[in-house]
């Protein structure tokens, strides 16, 4: 049995997207009944970013210990950096619901409703970071073929064995543009001391290994682009057509 049997498209029950559902639209009246000048309340002035990379088994794992969650993201970001986290890998294609809302949209609009945006400008500040647990999203039973169907296993078997996951996380946008982002300084001093990143990457599977069953193969990071599903789904077709597809 591959593990994408346990993936197959199901139908989930009313209840449940509702929560999600409810929890989004009660935000948005919030946001729009508040006066917010500062920025932080806006939720495109935040960035979806994620972690991504093979696994050779469930691509949707909670990471439960959340000091190596904290530790993956810090090591992403660096340290003094405030970021809305989710304590899971997804398989890319669970990030979306079936009204178009993103991992990173139904994290953001759960915390915001939480206590009115408080936490959220804290975060925008890097007075604090959270974590917000994935159960609350309700995407664990929302595996749905986006148009670009490359990495669905009935289609391309190699993506039974290799199987793709994402680590989402959000940060501020208006903070993430004033300076290279952290993971970019890491890989490019390391390429320049030693002629590759294999050490900085090798952090990711470790740690990753660590919460995870089945073997970790950290490809990289990335911001979501929702106008472009392509971009992420590349990604992983391009790597393997251009490093595995002989194995």
């Amino acid at each position: 049995m591959g593990f994408f049997d346990f993936f197959k498209t199901k139908q989930k029950k009313e209840n449940e997207l509702k929560e999600s559902d409810d929890a989004i639209s009660q935000s948005k009246k919030i946001i729009e009944n508040s006066i917010l000048d500062d920025g932080y309340h806006k939720p495109s002035n935040w960035t979806s970013n994620y972690i991504y990379g093979f696994i050779n088994g469930n691509p949707m794992q909670k990471i439960s210990n959340h000091n190596d969650l904290i530790e993956i993201i810090r090591n992403t970001i660096g340290d003094g950096k405030g970021y809305i986290a989710i304590d899971s890998i997804f398989h890319p294609y669970n990030l979306i619901n079936h009204k178009g809302a993103t991992a990173w949209d139904l994290a953001w609009f759960w915390l915001y409703a939480q206590d009115q945006g408080k936490i959220i400008s804290e975060i925008a500040k890097n007075e604090t970071a959270t974590i917000v647990q994935s159960e609350n999203l309700n995407l664990f039973e929302n595996f749905r073929i986006w148009p670009n169907d490359n990495l669905n296993p009935h289609k391309n078997k190699q993506y039974d064995k290799f199987v793709p996951f994402v680590l989402p996380y959000l940060t501020y946008s208006i903070d993430d543009d004033k300076d290279e982002k952290h993971w970019v300084k890491m890989i490019n001093t390391e390429l320049q001391l030693q002629g590759h990143a294999h050490t900085y990457i090798e952090n990711f599977n470790r740690v990753l290994s660590n919460n995870t069953e089945g073997h970790i193969m950290t490809l990289g990071f990335g911001e979501f682009n929702r106008e472009n599903l392509d971009e992420l789904i590349n990604k992983f077709t391009d790597f393997y057509d251009q490093n595995m597809s002989g194995r």
